[in-house]
């Protein structure tokens, strides 16, 4: 690649820039909620059967931490598409936090059902 092949990069407009890093910072905020979440479960959930609570807690730390990681990913992809005037990369994390907040939420469930249940 040539440098007449680069896309040229422009300093974009700081709204935009500020916009894509609260957006970043939402999405830690998110992820760190995740994280005290799951360690909430470990040290205050009392469940009668043995790992229970790590069946709720460990999903929710590696959710957390996996929506950091992926934040950061695309605040760069943002950034890079806002400075070559290209259109924003489409974000698969509402949708993965949706599916992995609803199965957990399933499974939460269940242990509570089979708690009760239980005695």
């Amino acid at each position: 690649m040539t440098v007449e092949d680069q896309p040229t990069e422009k300093e974009p407009d700081p709204r935009f820039t500020f916009a894509n890093e609260r957006t970043f910072l939402a999405w830690n905020r998110t992820a760190l909620a995740l994280v005290v979440g799951g360690l909430a479960v470990v040290q205050f959930l009392k469940i009668a059967f043995g790992g229970a609570q790590l069946i709720i807690a460990l999903p929710l730390i590696g959710l957390g931490g996996a929506i950091s990681y992926a934040s950061y990913k695309l605040w760069q992809d943002n950034e890079r598409a806002l400075r070559r005037g290209e259109p924003l990369p489409r974000s698969i994390l509402p949708r993965v936090l949706v599916y992995c907040v609803v199965g957990l939420g399933l499974v939460a469930s269940a242990l509570a059902v089979a708690q009760t249940a239980k005695g």
